[in-house]
């Protein structure tokens, strides 16, 4: 009982340095007397899967994680089960499974046997991250005791697990709180990978992205409209995921949503996360965009609100804070000198300036 327990303390020291995983699989696999464990993650919201698997060939490991995943046979069967359920072959089928392409064209040339064990530890999206028991290719078979032992370690493992997706979800939040921008704003906030995949998105974001406009997530990754752009993107995260915890880099990047519109202005800067859920994307950067025409429409609601301004007063105040003179503002609200100047009489009054230069003043520290 003694491994067992030192094997529990492991499980629980792994939710605060994923380093431990390899270790605690093979440890998990002699206890149980089986040839070998992984820990498997996949997420088909974001064309993802991760593999950690000490033992196994790390080219087959490669492989799953590229391309067999999605035809592996068993992994729709432990996707439906319920957190902490074991699953075996027999649940798949075994004349399915060695009928099966995965097996014939991969399988069978791992080095692996066919016979396993496994049971998810967390489900979400459609997607799942499991541990897995695989028998030797030599004695491809699985005893009573194995699944003894392994149930046993089960309730510690998805606890864990759970506490992992949690820290790191805690972790998400508080670095878009950390990087939150004061005052009016319009800005959207989002974490991705050096894939581009999109592993947090705030409201703000998910809208901007569904919308398409010259920003779009094309099967769960960042994409940019402009061929330009988007190799700013991806020579920025480039930087990113070279980028020492300390350095303070951070790129900015200009989106066109539409030839007549405003550009987005897009802050790229490197992000670490200190504890991460094994087997999840490693986060690479924190994304802001900025949008100069919803930041302009919130700022216009301000200003009705904070002085009691006409809407007609706060579009040519907005403008006034240009500050290129009366008349340029007037042309660009469509409007005459005199209206103008008649609506800048009433601005100084609710605002308790009495000079152009004060008004600008007042309405930057708005910001």
């Amino acid at each position: 009982m003694d491994k067992a327990s030192n094997l529990v303390g492991q499980i629980y020291d792994a939710v605060f340095d994923t380093g431990i995983w390899p270790q605690l699989l093979c440890s998990l696999a002699d206890y149980c007397g089986v040839e070998n464990a992984a820990l498997v993650v996949t997420d088909p919201s974001i064309h993802f899967s991760s593999v950690i698997t000490p033992r196994a060939d790390p080219y087959v490991v490669s492989q799953y994680a590229e391309k067999w995943w999605a035809h592996d046979p068993t992994a729709a069967t432990t996707a439906s089960m319920p957190v902490g359920r074991i699953t075996s072959l027999a649940d798949t089928g075994r004349e399915k499974f060695f009928c099966s392409r995965f097996y014939n064209d991969y399988w069978r040339h791992s080095g692996l046997g066919a016979e396993r064990l496994a049971t998810n530890l967390s489900t979400d999206r459609g997607g799942f991250s499991s541990i897995v028991l695989q028998a030797p290719a030599r004695r491809d078979r699985i005893g009573a005791d194995t699944v003894k032992r392994f149930s046993y370690f089960i309730p510690h493992l998805v606890r864990a697990v759970g506490l992992a997706r949690n820290l790191q979800r805690a972790a998400f939040e508080t670095s878009l709180l950390n990087t939150g921008k004061h005052g009016p704003s319009a800005t959207s906030t989002a974490i991705i990978d050096r894939e581009r995949r999109v592993l947090f998105a705030d409201s703000g974001a998910e809208r901007l992205f569904s919308e398409g406009r010259g920003i779009s997530v094309i099967k769960g990754r960042l994409r940019f409209a402009e061929e330009r752009s988007h190799a700013a993107l991806q020579a920025a995260l480039s930087t990113c995921s070279a980028t020492s915890v300390s350095a303070p880099h951070a790129r900015r990047i200009a989106v066109m949503p539409k030839p007549d519109a405003m550009p987005y202005s897009v802050e790229i800067r490197p992000i670490r996360i200190a504890s991460t859920a094994p087997g999840a994307p490693v986060p690479s950067a924190l994304i802001q965009i900025s949008n100069p025409e919803l930041d302009r429409d919130q700022c216009l609601v301000v200003l009705q609100k904070r002085f009691g301004l006409t809407p007609a007063e706060a579009r040519l105040a907005l403008e006034m804070r240009k500050g290129d003179g009366r008349a340029a503002a007037a042309r660009r609200c469509g409007i005459s000198i005199n209206t103008a100047r008649t609506h800048l009489t009433s601005i100084f009054g609710k605002t308790g300036v009495t000079r152009q230069a004060e008004l600008i003043k007042v309405l930057i520290e708005l910001e």
